[in-house]
């Protein structure tokens, strides 16, 4: 095998990295978690340079496995006061993880978010202590700095509450994106429905559990166009939890439910379930309201309610509805009475959805919706109406 030439060797261990513009660069950096940019930069004058123009920052303020370090958390202030000594290059995002339960992380990350002053901010609340099930880490409070337009909360523990949104000066008045997406317990006290914010155009709620009835209205969010809820679960069998939008400016309503509101055909072998019992083994909502006169897109994917009572939509380009029939899961111990959602019970929740939207629909009479609904099989019933096709299609178990 012939050796390589001593110029092959140079040309491959050449470092192609640094040759790349510093705006890629800049963009590489940013992908990188503060344990790993760190070495990084100290690689060369250059790249420590371009520290400061870094548009995307992240900072995990807590280990796992390890008690709470406070020189490590300074560390990473000093790193994003470095960042925001050059004023020439704002920060587009901040990304935060750090613990509730511990004070020194909260206090810091409160710091940060008001250095920072980022158009996007992405917070990770989360537990370092175990809670039950009947225990919260308590209220508080989350200032928004004046620059921050687009909110993420990711709490990622049921102990973790949603916070009230406040800001100084414009603060929270000039927030158009809000996400809360994640473990946390939605109670009759909860702030986010409670709080004015008149810029929000963009509302995604998923993944929480909801302990009482939730309200979005204009009252709050005068300008919310688009809502979205995904995976929202009951906390108990025995909850009853409404969810109510009175939106007079809302152009599009999407809902999902999926993962807690799934069922089985009844030919399936039974199985039983070791529920925890924190979340509802089946999520149905006591009553779905909607008022949105400007709505145009509707969307209603595997949910379920006892009521539906649907006041006045717009015009609707876009309309899906999947319903299932069939057996609900069934919690432990063996020999508990399955329960069912019968053909008759799926029948009349999507009759009633439609009576709702029948006011928005093109054409306008029950024997043209009626011909595009379409049966899979004895469980399903689905029903889409598009402005680019009008037939149903079989919806995806």
């Amino acid at each position: 095998m012939e050796k390589p030439s001593q110029h092959q060797t140079i040309e491959e261990e050449e470092d192609h990295i640094s040759k790349l513009p510093d705006d890629v660069l800049v963009h590489i950096l940013s992908l990188c978690p503060y344990r790993i940019l760190m070495p990084t930069v100290s690689v060369s004058k250059r790249w420590a340079r371009l520290l400061s123009q870094l548009p995307d920052l992240t900072f995990c303020l807590s280990m796992l496995v390890d008690t709470p370090s406070e020189e490590r958390v300074q560390s990473m202030a000093r790193t994003l006061r470095r960042r925001c000594a050059d004023h020439h290059h704002t920060i587009k995002m901040l990304r935060l993880v750090y613990r509730k339960d511990v004070a020194m992380e909260c206090r810091y990350a409160d710091d940060m978010i008001a250095l920072a002053n980022a158009t996007k901010l992405v917070l990770t609340p989360h537990m370092g202590k175990k809670f039950s099930h009947d225990t919260d880490a308590g209220a508080w409070s989350l200032q928004l700095p004046p620059a921050t337009i687009e909110l993420q909360l990711l709490p990622f523990s049921f102990a973790v509450l949603p916070p009230r949104i406040h800001g100084a000066g414009a603060g929270a008045g000039t927030l158009r994106s809000l996400t809360l997406l994640g473990a946390t317990v939605v109670r009759h006290d909860f702030p986010l429905a409670a709080t004015v914010l008149p810029s929000l155009e963009d509302l995604h709620i998923g993944e929480c559990a909801l302990a009482a009835s939730i309200s979005v209205t204009s009252d709050t969010m005068p300008r919310l166009k688009h809502l979205r809820f995904t995976e929202v679960s009951v906390k108990a069998d025995a909850t009853k939890a409404a969810i109510t939008v009175l939106a007079d400016d809302l152009r599009t309503l999407r809902m999902s439910c999926r993962r807690y509101s799934r069922t089985e055909s009844p030919s399936e072998p039974l199985s039983y379930l070791c529920h925890g019992g924190f979340l509802a083994v089946f999520t149905k909502y006591s009553l779905f309201r909607l008022r949105a006169p400007k709505l145009t897109v509707f969307e209603w994917r595997c949910c379920y309610a006892d009521e539906v009572r649907i006041d006045a939509v717009g015009r609707l380009t876009d309309v899906a509805i999947e319903v299932a029939a069939g057996r609900t899961p069934t919690p432990m111990p063996i020999g508990t009475e399955p329960k069912y959602v019968t053909t008759q019970q799926r029948d009349k929740l999507v009759t009633d959805i439609l009576q709702g939207l029948m006011p928005g629909l093109q054409p306008r009479t029950w024997k043209d919706v009626t011909r595009k609904c379409k049966q899979r099989d004895d469980r399903w019933l689905c029903f889409e109406d598009t402005t680019t096709t009008t037939s149903a299609y079989p919806a995806a178990e």
